[in-house]
């Protein structure tokens, strides 16, 4: 893949995130794109989205943290990619489906960094060192891409900034020094009923584990995490799509819930 063809496609999916059209996949011209490419891709859609005043990174998110979803997905380890401020809703927000083209909604734990994960290694206890507090939320992931079964969905996915669309905050910031998160509950909840019940173990076996990889991993790239930012740790429930008028709640134990609204 040349790097025309990269820049071309990273101008497709931010036409598609202006517009909320779906696009075709790169995978349906470039079948044989590798990660490091669909990477490539990503950073040039992203820089192109910060160029615009309306949209300010916030901070990072990791997806496919789960063991089931990646066997599904054939890779390895998770993706990951970039969050905005300017998509970002308290809980309990009406949301209008007009600013997404395929929505789905995840549950998981943001993080948010008091202090640089700037190191090669990054363990467990060092992200709980460096973080002010984690707070429960929804991720809205967005693909803006028409899909098949011929696709490369994780690269496709990599591609569109790892399908990132919004999130939904909660209010109820905890520290989580003397907490284990891989014992937090989640029920989750569609239209008041309850579709599915996990815990934070689902999240790479512990979500601040999940944000050590991540780290490392933006580490590797020149971009590490820093104080202030917030991190999307990945969902512990399968992703639930979105329709016009559908509710959504996630209860997350003493980290409180947080809901949703799609009008």
């Amino acid at each position: 893949m040349t790097n025309d063809n990269k820049r071309m496609i990273a101008d497709q999916f931010y036409h598609a995130f202006m517009t909320h059209k779906q696009v075709d996949a790169p995978s349906t011209f470039f079948p044989d794109i590798s990660y490091e490419e669909a990477y490539d891709i990503q950073k040039i859609f992203i820089e192109k989205l910060k160029t615009n005043e309306k949209f300010h990174i916030c901070g990072k998110k990791v997806g496919l943290t789960s063991k089931a979803m990646r066997k599904v997905s054939g890779i390895n380890e998770p993706d990951y990619g970039y969050i905005f401020s300017d998509r970002c809703f308290t809980n309990g927000s009406i949301i209008p489906l007009d600013l997404f083209v395929a929505p789905r909604i995840e549950c998981e734990l943001a993080f948010r960094l008091k202090k640089d994960l700037n190191q090669k290694k990054v363990s467990v206890e060092d992200v709980i060192n460096a973080t002010e507090y984690v707070v429960c939320c929804m991720e809205i992931c967005d693909f803006r891409m028409f899909r098949d079964k011929k696709q490369r969905l994780v690269q496709d996915s990599i591609c569109d900034d790892a399908a990132f669309g919004g999130y939904i905050i909660g209010d109820r910031p905890l520290d989580i020094r003397n907490v284990d998160l891989s014992l937090v509950p989640y029920a989750f909840e569609v239209n008041n009923r309850q579709v599915e019940v996990s815990s934070g173990a689902a999240v790479y076996d512990d979500p601040a584990a999940s944000v050590a990889w991540l780290a490392e991993r933006f580490y590797l790239i020149g971009e590490p995490l820093q104080a202030g930012e917030l991190i999307l740790s990945g969902s512990a429930v399968a992703s639930v799509p979105v329709e016009r008028g559908d509710h959504f709640r996630c209860q997350f134990g003493e980290f409180g819930e947080v809901s949703c609204t799609f009008l």
